[in-house]
């Protein structure tokens, strides 16, 4: 609907216009609203009688229309709420009209970000001071979707977008935030395991790009994948392993220290070079004073005292039958005490 006006006294903020019988509208009729929130649009404007020329407000003609655009009719001030006059002269008279710009919406999001677990914060601040309503999409993964500040859970990558509203004058504006979720490292690492005393040990940890391991004792070199330990007692390795995206993830791996020394409970003597023979797996004693290996009826089939020997399943020099058997060791310990062991075996054929 046109805006007819004939003879006008308006006062407005402490600005006066008169105007004759002419009439000024949006191009398609509809009439120009008092006041425009800060946002680059062009309308384009129609005055009657047609002809004229448009004026202020940062107007501009373009292919034979007229324009207002608010952004441009602020550009050069910071000062809000504007009041602009945008005047249209035809035949000699001229008719002007104030025009209110509201303060811009103006954004400062806190930028995109990374998260490595999942875990993420966001924050929309506003360049001028007001009261405003915040409203982030998708809503379900954000702690308080409806603040300024929140935080979120994500398991993926995604785009979140905060439309803020000036409460004051329904202006609105609206920027996102991109969320990269990067993956944890898949730690492969070591079995926990149980160790002769005086027993070097590799360690081997995989699928990260760089290694830290801790505690550092023992340890021959503490930031790569396979370090080798020499633990004189027994310990928990944990390794911190980083990803080309800054990523990390932590393993533990026990290590237990076996003292004194310790004995199968069965062996092969079949030639296959896996557990041949029967022997003490012996760290640490001073000195063996005797290793006895006796059948079920008593008779001795293996003597020594050389520790590094070992029953290799016969007896008169012929194999001896398959079953169970009792063996009987002393040793002198590192302390100078003695211990005698005694228990069984079996020898499978």
């Amino acid at each position: 609907m046109l805006l007819r006006i004939v003879f006008l006294l308006f006062c407005c903020c402490g600005y006066t216009f008169i105007a004759g019988a002419q009439s000024v509208s949006f191009k398609d009729g509809t009439a120009l609203p008092p006041a425009y929130c800060r946002a680059d649009t062009a309308y384009a404007l129609a005055g009657q009688p047609a002809g004229g020329v448009f004026a202020g407000c940062g107007v501009f003609q373009q292919n034979g229309n007229w324009y207002f655009n608010p952004y441009t009719a602020s550009a050069t001030t910071n000062s809000f709420p504007l009041l602009c006059t945008l005047s249209y002269t035809v035949n000699g008279n001229t008719v002007e009209f104030p025009l209110w710009i509201w303060k811009p919406v103006s954004l400062l999001a806190s930028g995109d970000t990374a998260t490595c677990d999942g875990r993420f914060s966001l924050a929309m601040e506003t360049a001028y001071a007001g009261d405003y309503s915040f409203a982030w999409t998708p809503a379900a993964l954000l702690d308080q979707p409806g603040a300024a500040h929140t935080t979120g859970q994500t398991p993926q990558s995604r785009t979140f977008t905060c439309m803020v509203t000036d409460l004051s004058t329904g202006c609105q504006a609206s920027d996102s935030i991109r969320v990269h979720k990067y993956p944890l490292p898949q730690l492969t690492l070591s079995r926990d395991t149980l160790i002769l005393q005086h027993t070097r040990l590799q360690l081997q940890a995989s699928g990260a790009l760089t290694y830290q391991w801790a505690p550092a004792t023992w340890l021959d070199q503490a930031a790569i994948a396979n370090p080798v330990t020499s633990p004189a007692d027994s310990i928990t390795y944990t390794v911190t392993g980083t990803n080309e995206y800054g990523c990390t993830a932590s393993a533990t791996v026990h290590i237990d220290l076996a003292r004194g020394f310790y004995f199968p409970n069965a062996f092969s003597p079949n030639g296959d070079g896996l557990n041949d023979e029967f022997r003490i797996v012996n760290f640490g004693y001073q000195a063996l004073k005797e290793f006895r290996i006796f059948n079920r009826w008593g008779q001795q089939v293996f003597f020594t005292m050389n520790g590094s020997k070992g029953w290799d399943g016969t007896y008169n020099n012929n194999p001896a039958d398959a079953g169970t058997y009792h063996y009987l060791v002393r040793i002198k310990l590192e302390d100078g005490t003695e211990n005698t062991v005694k228990g069984d075996l079996t020898l499978l054929r």
